[in-house]
């Protein structure tokens, strides 16, 4: 095995390492070694694992990704999808520089299939689905991803998708839900919805029916918060006037629901999301201002601040609530605030809560939000070596 010593800057993200031989008397222990490893940003570690034999078994191990994971938390990038349907991504601080071109950053990468929208993302993995059904697990950081086999998905214009990491069984799992009607028809106290969740570690698929009866989810995708996957819920499947929020609880897969923190006005629209890593509503009125609530650990909703947004945002903050948002708050001085909506995304001064710019980054689908990381999805479902 050869040996080597490895300089580096200060500034961890970005470094260039560069690796030169040491001799036997000067090797470092494991411990150490271990310690310095783990302070690198993702892509630096993609290199260091070329070192040696011993250090891509290190940097592979099950223990080394979780610590990793939790000590780069704070790491995001984001990822666009174009018309052509493809991807870009780029560092989520270039869209808080108002001074800075971030077409010029936007980098290209190559999904593991075409035409897929993002159905969610958590710990790195990125959960597609495209327009035949087919689904994947992807980490696009380094390259690695898991067709989801014998995917259940359909045709059906009533499909709610959702993903989701079992902490206590390690394992992530995807989620579909289809609504369907009895016998081809359109009553809809007629309709049934079949459930299926599948397992990365088991690499399969189970079905329950009717596990959501009279619930009819609204939001096509479900936003992973602290185990659980949420949907607000309606009171018919073409409804859009939301009765409460609906849970799945990835762990034991059972059903939970939440009340809505107020009663919204008539000329409101509200939408489901996440403020870091705190489950949020966003309250958007046609004064031009929306209230931002969160729900604490507690289960107490608290309404964290209000924005005011500009007039020719009103078509994407008044959008029915079958659409997201994610809402990012800049660990600086300053406190940006950067909100993500479907085709749109907005920064706003984090202390006057006022509208600053909208970097120049659009696309058909959701910007998604996501940690870097080296989880590989074909290591957890037995696939890889």
């Amino acid at each position: 095995m050869g040996l080597f010593r490895t300089f580096y800057s200060n500034s961890f993200h970005g470094m260039n390492l560069i690796f030169t031989p040491i001799s036997d008397d000067s090797i470092l222990p494991n411990e150490i070694i271990t310690d310095i490893l783990l302070m690198l940003p993702t892509k630096s570690l993609l290199k260091c694992m070329c070192v040696s034999k011993s250090w891509h078994q290190l940097i592979s191990s099950p223990h080394f990704v979780k610590t990793h994971l939790k000590l780069n938390r704070n790491n995001h990038s984001v990822l666009f999808s174009d018309i052509n349907g493809k991807f870009k991504f780029c560092s989520i601080n270039y869209l808080f520089n108002k001074q800075q071109q971030v077409t010029q950053e936007l980098l290209h990468m190559d999904p593991p299939t075409l035409l897929a929208f993002v159905v969610g993302s958590v710990n790195g993995l990125i959960c597609l689905c495209n327009r035949a059904g087919q689904m994947f697990i992807w980490n696009p950081t380094i390259s690695k991803s898991k067709e989801l086999l014998n995917s259940k998905c359909g045709t059906s214009i009533y499909i709610k998708y959702g993903f989701g990491y079992d902490e206590l069984h390690d394992d992530y799992k995807a989620i579909y839900v289809d609504y369907s009607y009895h016998n081809d028809n359109d009553d809809v106290s007629k309709t049934r919805n079949v459930v299926n969740v599948y397992s990365l570690r088991a690499d399969s698929w189970t079905t329950v029916d009717d596990q959501l009866h009279g619930i009819y989810l609204v939001n096509h995708y479900g936003k992973f918060v602290n185990g659980k996957v949420y949907w607000v819920a309606s009171t018919g499947l073409h409804s859009l006037k939301l009765n409460n929020i609906i849970s799945f609880d990835v762990a034991d897969e059972t059903w939970g629901s939440l009340e809505l923190p107020i009663c919204r006005e008539v000329d409101s629209i509200f939408k489901l999301g996440v403020v870091g890593s705190d489950l949020s509503l966003l309250y958007a009125c046609h004064d031009l201002t929306c209230d931002v609530w969160i729900l604490k650990d507690c289960g107490v909703w608290t309404k964290l601040f209000t924005i005011n947004y500009p007039r020719n945002a009103g078509l994407y903050m008044l959008a029915p609530p079958i659409f997201t948002f994610s809402m990012h708050l800049q660990r600086s001085e300053i406190g940006d605030i950067l909100l993500s909506l479907p085709g749109y995304i907005m920064i706003f001064d984090g202390s006057t809560k006022k509208f600053e710019h909208t970097p120049d980054v659009k696309g058909p689908n959701p910007p998604e939000i996501y940690a870097e990381s080296i989880v590989n999805p074909l290591m957890i479902s037995g696939s890889g070596s």
